[in-house]
């Protein structure tokens, strides 16, 4: 994964963080939930939802890099980057991911 556990915790408590402090989602804590355990199940709701987006976006980076191995030469520079991002888009919406 392109980024560490604690980064992308920082990454979920300041989205959920910003979210809430612009007004764009309020939330109410349920009854009996000790204050902020409520802000802890929402901010591991954003962590995991980051961490599966991730590891979809490494499947799709994997079978682009298989696909491109198949290439009869070897690829390099922008020619690679610009086959890397069509087959990217190509076996994504594959899947029915937009990117």
């Amino acid at each position: 994964m392109r980024l560490s556990e604690d980064k992308i915790r920082r990454i979920a408590e300041r989205l959920h963080d910003e979210l809430e402090e612009r007004g764009l989602v309020a939330y109410k804590d349920p009854r009996g939930v000790a204050p902020g355990m409520g802000r802890a199940a929402r901010v591991k709701a954003i962590y995991d939802f980051i961490v599966a987006d991730l590891k979809i976006e490494e499947e799709i980076d994997a079978e682009v890099e298989r696909i491109l191995s198949t290439y009869s030469r070897e690829i390099k520079g922008t020619e690679r980057d610009v086959l890397f991002r069509k087959h990217k888009e190509e076996v994504a919406r594959k899947r029915g991911y937009i990117l």
